[in-house]
């Protein structure tokens, strides 16, 4: 008898984390309002940081006091409740899974919050294939990254409607930031125009791309690969982004769009 898609992915995915980005939760469905952390007689609402079939991370706001309080129930009993919105049910999934709590610490750098790891149980089969549906996807998407990567898109008017391309981007350098024209795109690569002169726009500089589409809007780091200028002064820059699972979403979707037009 073969194996089940459960027993699959807990094969091969027992181990892997979700990193909860948005586009993370909006494909797992997670409502993230509804993530609570029951320890004892207190609830806690957490925002979800990372979750596998093992493990979750968790982020909840607490003063110096409360974290010091918490921590006593380290090692000790505690219950996870998730809930999921399937695209394909109007009725919630709402999941409570047996936990121990294993650490419970302030996050460096932000005050008032607090990190809790917990170790899960055991993993009802709902969210091994939540899990396992997600991850295969992503690993799906991230192999098709180099596919896209030198296939450079000119942004014109007929590639954005084709995109759902709302003409709105901002380039960041440091704690500078402009608008900007798209000029061009990949997974890879984007050029743009900047509609100002900002502080720290150099080769080999480190920057941030933030891209507005109509089902996503998303921010994406890189680096400045080249700088050229007009000669009325407007720069416009080069810039290698790293992998985006929104963009790359996206970039599919536009080539498939495109093969369906040219044979119509």
């Amino acid at each position: 008898m073969g194996k089940t898609r459960v027993q699959e992915y807990v094969e091969g995915f027992a181990d892997q984390t979700i990193r909860f980005t948005p586009y993370a939760l909006k494909k797992t469905g997670l409502v993230q309002s509804q993530v609570l952390l029951k320890i004892e007689d207190y609830t806690l609402i957490c925002a979800p940081y990372q979750l596998s079939m093992s493990h979750g991370i968790f982020l909840v706001v607490l003063s110096t006091q409360e974290i010091t309080f918490f921590q006593q129930f380290q090692k000790k009993l505690c219950t996870i409740t998730l809930t999921f919105q399937n695209t394909g049910s109007k009725k919630p999934l709402s999941l409570m899974l047996r936990a121990t709590l294993d650490r419970v610490g302030p996050v460096k750098g932000k005050q008032n919050v607090c990190m809790m790891d917990a170790s899960i149980r055991s993993c009802p089969n709902d969210l091994v294939m939540i899990i396992g549906d997600y991850l295969t996807s992503f690993a799906a998407l991230k192999s098709q990254y180099d596919v896209f990567r030198e296939k450079q898109i000119v942004m014109d008017a007929g590639s954005a409607k084709l995109m759902r391309y709302n003409n709105y981007m901002e380039l960041f350098v440091g704690a500078a930031k402009t608008r900007a024209t798209l000029l061009s795109l990949s997974t890879g690569s984007v050029v743009a125009r900047l509609s100002m002169e900002i502080p720290g726009v150099a080769e080999d500089a480190a920057c941030s791309v933030r891209l507005y589409f109509q089902i996503y809007q998303f921010m994406v780091n890189g680096k400045i690969t080249k700088v050229e200028k007009s000669p009325s002064g407007q720069s416009t820059v080069t810039a290698s982004i790293e992998f985006s699972p929104e963009l790359l979403e996206i970039v599919d979707d536009y080539f498939y769009r495109k093969s369906i037009q040219g044979r119509s």
